[in-house]
């Protein structure tokens, strides 16, 4: 098993890959949202645009294609 530095190590490393994956489909989310405000539509319906395009994103991150 382990030791304790060990696994805080592989804990963090495993948090800095999350965060680049990450980083990048939240900022385009956040364009996305941004332009389509900028259109006219009302925040809602562009909050759950930017939403689904996170989930969209993550999964063919995560799905690697």
């Amino acid at each position: 098993m382990p030791d304790e530095d060990a696994l805080q190590q592989q804990v963090a490393l495993a948090c800095l890959q999350a965060r680049s994956l990450i980083t990048p489909i939240l900022e385009s989310a956040e364009g996305v949202k941004a332009d389509m405000l900028g259109r006219g539509w009302s925040a809602t319906n562009a909050e759950a645009v930017a939403s689904a395009y996170v989930q969209a994103m993550l999964k063919s991150a995560l799905s690697g294609q």
